[in-house]
Formats: structure tokens, sequence, C-alpha cells
């Protein structure tokens, strides 16, 4: 019986984006997945009625991202409804992109 052949996988140095992340820690590491952080996302979500704050497009579940206003690295709160805002996929990678480049 012939060997299997082996598949290559090429190294994936960089995301989709163009970032290399392979030291970035994943989701729950920086804290996106406990409980405190799922109830401040529901109440800036509900507290914006689920409308986009730049385009007013009212999306439901993933398409919409809680987005805080002074980012927590630049010494926003982490869990205050007055520091987020709902923002669509869209809106919110052009505020991070705005926000990246701004830094360096």
């Amino acid at each position: 019986m012939p060997a299997r052949i082996p598949s290559f996988k090429p190294p994936r140095l960089r995301t989709a984006s163009g970032r290399d992340e392979s030291g970035r820690p994943n989701a729950a590491a920086r804290g996106y997945c406990d409980k405190a952080h799922k109830a401040w996302r529901q109440a800036v979500l509900n507290k914006c009625a689920w409308q986009c704050v730049d385009c007013k497009r009212v999306a439901h579940g993933r398409e919409m991202h809680a987005d805080h206003v002074v980012p927590i690295s630049q010494g926003g709160a982490r869990y205050d409804v007055a520091n987020g805002e709902a923002r669509c996929v869209n809106c919110h990678s052009r505020k991070t992109a705005k926000e990246s480049r701004q830094k360096v």
C-alpha cells in the first residue's frame, strides 16, 4: 500500500490585514470572553439601540461591536457604559485603523 503524500502548509507569518500578530494574546486572554465584558457589551448596545453611532445602521449579533470611546490602553474605563458606543463592523474597523495611524 502506498504511503500517504504529506500535505504542505506554508507558514503563516501575517494575518489577512498584513499585521504580524504572532505575539498578540487571544480574545480570552485580552478579557473579551468574561461575564463582565459580555454584560458591558450588552449594556452599551442596548444604550445605543443597536444602531451605529457613525452610519446609523441597525444590526444585531456579531455585526455590531461595542467600542470604547477612550481606548483602554489610553486610560479609558474598561467596563464604564459611558465609555462605550455601538459601531458596525465597518465603522469600527475604520476608527481602529485611524487610531493606530495616529499612534505612529
